[in-house]
């Protein structure tokens, strides 16, 4: 691409890339990459963190919008087929950037329209599965078949890495976690210490999720000084709520319910720690935690559980808890409330922190050089086959 002078067309479909404020990845390469030609594909319309939400244009990039079809299921709907064949046929791109799971129908839909309509390009896959699962027929071989057509693939964490390499993917893996704007998330000025601390939970409520953890550890706390700010909803609502009131801590807690992306970041500044008790169950294990890097850009201690990627995330910039412990979980805020050094030396770690790995300044250079590793692959391959050097296994890339 270099020598020709040519940008790179690069085709990235994501479900959830429905606004500016949720393609933050997409925007940041745009800006920091002039040579990339992006287009983005995405759902017309679909269900964020239990809140419908309407797919709007960028003033970046193109952005195609297309119903779905069939189920309102993460991995059992499909695209409407025509526009993405149309986008397909337009861009000619050279890299697909997808964001499905391997064995998901839109991934198998849209692999098969690459073959008919954009055999050239080379597809890179972004799964985000971190439990090992063993699918059945046909998911088993819609997943075998994605993972064979690949090139590359990049994770959120070594968590799902761990899991793609378990399935036998030997491509390349790039470990691009999410990222946080971090001019939106920012710390807020220092707070009057003598009104109680907000201790904060963001995310569903659903099972799996430690909420049922978190009202234990609450119930231990009572004697404490602090408040309960929740943002967002789920089935495990109601019966949080009615733990709080059967201790009595009700009138402590504020619950927001389900709210938009762009809701969530004045809510930080009213947060003075942040608790994460996600526990595994067959269903969830914390994939990244994206409400950690928010946290963090606010200046907002955190404590997670060992949940999943919990644990890389945070690292040495928070407190981390064995999940499903509600003792060791109120230990853990019981210390963070009464110790306001230990606060702000973990505020300040957890803000420098995001800065070093987890804006999405950082997130589009990393990304970057896997478009670059994989573009450059293929020069190599070519050039190897166009001397008569035997080829490497379909999808493979030399390393």
């Amino acid at each position: 691409m270099e020598s020709s002078g040519e940008r790179i067309r690069v085709l990235r479909i994501s479900h959830a890339s429905l606004t500016p404020a949720l393609r933050q990845r997409e925007r940041a390469l745009a800006r920091a990459y002039p040579d990339i030609d992006l287009k983005v594909v995405t759902a017309e319309r679909w269900r964020e963190a239990e809140v419908d939400v309407e797919a709007l244009d960028d003033d970046l990039f193109p952005v195609v919008k297309i119903r779905t079809r069939f189920s309102k299921h993460i991995q059992l709907f499909a695209y409407e087929a025509r526009p993405l064949i149309a986008a397909l046929r337009s861009h000619r791109p050279h890299l697909i950037d997808l964001n499905h799971e391997p064995y998901s129908i839109a991934c198998a839909e849209i692999l098969t329209l690459c073959r008919w309509f954009a055999p050239q390009a080379m597809v890179i896959l972004q799964p985000c599965q971190n439990i090992l699962h063993r699918y059945p027929p046909p998911f088993n071989w819609l997943e075998w078949r994605a993972l064979r057509r690949a090139v590359a693939a990049h994770t959120c964490s070594e968590t799902v890495r761990e899991v793609l390499c378990i399935k036998g993917f030997k491509k390349p893996v790039a470990i691009v976690p999410f990222g946080v704007d971090v001019s939106a998330f920012t710390p807020r000025p220092p707070s009057d210490q003598s009104k109680p601390l907000t201790i904060g939970y963001v995310g569903r409520m659903l099972p799996g999720k430690g909420v049922n953890i978190l009202g234990d550890a609450l119930s231990q706390l009572k004697t404490e000084n602090w408040k309960l700010l929740v943002v967002g909803d789920g089935s495990e609502r109601a019966p949080f709520e009615r733990a709080l009131a059967e201790h009595g801590l009700l009138d402590r807690a504020e619950f927001t319910g389900a709210i938009s992306y762009s809701a969530v970041p004045p809510l930080f500044q009213k947060i003075d720690i942040l608790a994460v008790p996600t526990e595994t169950t067959k269903r969830i294990r914390e994939q990244f935690g994206r409400v950690i890097v928010e946290a963090m850009a606010s200046g907002v201690p955190v404590i997670g559980s060992t949940c999943g990627a919990i644990p890389e995330v945070i690292d040495t910039a928070g407190l981390v808890v064995r999940e499903g412990d509600a003792r060791a979980l109120a230990e853990g805020l019981r210390k963070l409330l009464g110790d306001p050094e230990l606060r702000e030396r973990l505020a300040r770690a957890g803000r420098r922190r995001v800065e070093e790995h987890y804006t999405w300044e950082r997130v589009a250079e990393q990304t970057y050089d896997l478009y670059q590793l994989v573009l450059r692959t293929r020069t190599v391959k070519a050039r190897a086959q166009n001397f008569g050097f035997a080829a490497e296994s379909e999808g493979r890339l030399i390393s």
